[in-house]
């Protein structure tokens, strides 16, 4: 007997792989997977400024996009720098406000776009979907606070020595890695300058540390550890949080 069932389009099949929503049905990925598109953006690319309305909400696939903030004047900074799977300026989509923040690809991308009307009306129905964006929602504010936390309470360097320390056990071998991005965009995004990145890179080389071009070893993560001060309120990231709804059966 022929399997009758059918077979899920590119983009359900793309919505399935992103934590967010591969534990859902495959009638609730059909409808967000309708009129969505899975695009190929080239680098540069600008997906939307700050200030524009939200039509999709974008879900990063492959590559890396760049979140930013602008003066007047036109001096930008670099807010976040996103790899993928990473849905992003959710909250924005989410109550239909204006984007805060401008992004554009940093190399060359796949992003999946999802309809705003297709997303808020399956919301209206489907209260795990709901709890799933909550939870997201929540994620990204508790990584916020991290962030703000991180800016406020760490020197530069030991800002630089948290980021590579997670970039060699997310991505490493060997207790070595790759910089995913350039060393400018890179000391944008952690708040320094370019000289006070170079500096903080110096100082780092006495305390395991050995970055050459864009290549990066540890040499000793225990010292490195302890020159940052890791802490694990402050330093344990959490992946996918999940609303907990109490039970109503009495137990």
């Amino acid at each position: 007997m022929s399997d009758k069932r059918s077979t899920p389009s590119p983009v359900a099949a793309a919505l399935a792989r992103t934590p967010l929503f591969a534990a859902f049905s495959d009638e609730t990925l059909r409808k967000l997977a309708a009129r969505s598109t899975l695009r190929q953006f080239d680098r540069d690319e600008i997906l939307f400024r700050a200030g524009d309305p939200p039509a999709y909400l974008h879900v990063l696939l492959g590559g890396s996009v760049q979140l930013s903030a602008a003066t007047p004047g036109g001096r930008e900074a670099v807010v976040e720098l996103l790899r993928p799977v990473d849905v992003f300026l959710m909250a924005a989509a989410l109550v239909s406000q204006p984007y805060l923040l401008s992004a554009r690809t940093v190399e060359p991308s796949q992003i999946l776009l999802i309809p705003l009307d297709r997303l808020l009306g399956e919301l209206r129905t489907n209260p795990e979907l709901s709890l799933a964006l909550l939870g997201s929602m929540a994620t990204q504010y508790r990584h916020l606070v991290r962030e703000i936390k991180n800016l406020r309470l760490r020197t530069a360097a030991q800002r630089l020595a948290v980021y590579l320390l997670r970039l060699v056990e997310n991505e490493g071998h060997d207790q070595g890695a790759h910089l995913p991005h350039d060393k400018k965009l890179l000391a944008d995004r952690l708040g320094m300058t370019p000289e006070s990145f170079s500096r903080a890179i110096a100082e780092l080389r006495q305390h395991g540390v050995d970055v050459r071009g864009e290549d990066v070893r540890i040499t000793d993560a225990d010292e490195l550890r302890q020159f940052c001060r890791l802490d694990q309120v402050l330093d344990t990231l959490e992946q996918d949080l999940q609303v907990l709804v109490p039970s109503t059966d009495g137990h």
